[in-house]
């Protein structure tokens, strides 16, 4: 056997292993007892009615949540956003009950499993069937890129806007991520290419094939504790180690290292946000930078050390004098930030939107791509 068809062997016999994986992981799960998926949710995320996602609204008056938050901080909120409880599908009709997470009822009810598609705050909409529409649905962010351009349309690009704020796209919008420029909730600069959804590997690419529903943890290869990315990645050997893969062999961020893709984007990051705090005191006249531990995260650089200490991450320190070319800047960062992983999801995504954000800034910023690789 030459060594050509060695290799194509090789593949097949992969390609039909992980196969078998998949396959028999999700006979796992049709089988699963009762029990067992119990136990998972109630130790999942969605089953946390004491967490902030479903408390945040507690001290309210009245104590609700808001009709625009509803959708995923209630579950009686969803059912009625899926039609689950007669009324009309693809909107909340009322505020929805504080402390009443997302539990079973959610995802199973017939107006949930008929949801075969997901609009994104962009407008796109994505064809997605069973869970993965539901999860979709609730991780999709709450505002796009296109949100930007409507709010500063007519404005200079380097004009500061008084009583301007931070512009985002809410917390863990996972699957916008995913659906890269197929979604486009992220702020995609006018004239460049951006890619689509995330083609990781055919048993890998959608919500539940990565993911147990019920315990939202990445799931476990079949009759084994060990993580299913370890089939291809063998330094994993669980969450902890997802920050080691390495994706490529290419130094995005320009430091004379090829590292984990987790560190190329968090270089990348680091090169942003200098971007920003010169650009900042080179056109408004103030420092800039961010501090994810206090919101509203972004605030001003007073001594302009590129560090936002104690004493500035503080609310009436909050930066207010955004110009438009900051705006979408910053609206990247947050879309990179505020998924935590971003780096699994669509890496070459963010690495783009971080790339182009640095350049947009650079002529006034000082800080150029240079150096930088833009997948």
């Amino acid at each position: 056997m030459n060594q050509r068809n060695f290799v194509i062997v090789l593949v097949i016999i992969a390609a039909l292993l992980a196969g078998w994986m998949f396959y028999t992981s999700q006979q796992a799960v049709q089988a699963e007892p009762i029990e067992s998926i119990s136990s998972k949710y109630w130790s999942s995320g969605h089953a946390d009615a004491e967490s902030e996602a479903f408390t945040h609204w507690n001290e309210d008056d009245p104590a609700e949540v808001p009709v625009f938050c509803a959708k995923c901080h209630s579950n009686s909120a969803f059912a009625d956003f899926v039609g689950a409880d007669g009324s009309e599908a693809g909107r909340v009709n009322a505020p929805g009950k504080i402390n009443d997470p997302i539990s079973c009822t959610a995802c199973h009810s017939d107006a949930a499993h008929a949801l075969d598609a997901v609009t994104f705050p962009s407008g796109n909409e994505i064809t997605a069937t069973g869970k993965n529409s539901v999860c979709m649905t609730c991780h999709s962010g709450l505002s796009a890129g296109t949100s930007v351009d409507t709010t500063v349309e007519g404005l200079d690009e380097d004009a500061p806007i008084e009583g301007s704020s931070l512009m985002g796209p809410h917390y863990y919008h996972a699957a916008a991520v995913h659906q890269g420029a197929d979604a486009a909730v992220a702020y995609q600069y006018e004239g460049k290419t951006y890619v689509g959804a995330f083609k990781h590997a055919n048993t890998v690419d959608s919500c539940t094939k990565c993911h147990d529903p019920h315990s939202l943890h990445t799931r476990d290869i079949p009759e084994s504790d060990a993580s299913l990315c370890s089939t291809c990645h063998s330094n994993v050997s669980g969450w902890a180690d997802y920050r080691s893969v390495n994706m490529s062999n290419i130094d995005y961020d320009g430091d004379g290292t090829v590292e984990p893709v987790f560190d190329e984007i968090e270089g990348m990051k680091v090169i942003l946000e200098e971007a920003l705090n010169k650009y900042s005191q080179a056109v408004v006249g103030v420092g800039f930078g961010f501090d994810f531990d206090n919101y509203p995260y972004a605030f001003i650089d007073g001594n302009t050390d590129g560090e936002i200490d104690e004493s500035e991450a503080i609310f009436p320190n909050q930066y207010n004098t955004f110009t438009p070319r900051m705006l979408k800047a910053a609206f990247n960062f947050m879309f990179v930030q505020k998924e935590p992983a971003a780096y699994v999801h669509n890496p070459d995504y963010v690495l783009q939107l971080l790339f182009d954000s640095i350049e947009d800034l650079g002529a006034q910023s000082g800080v150029t791509t240079a150096g930088l690789t833009r997948p």
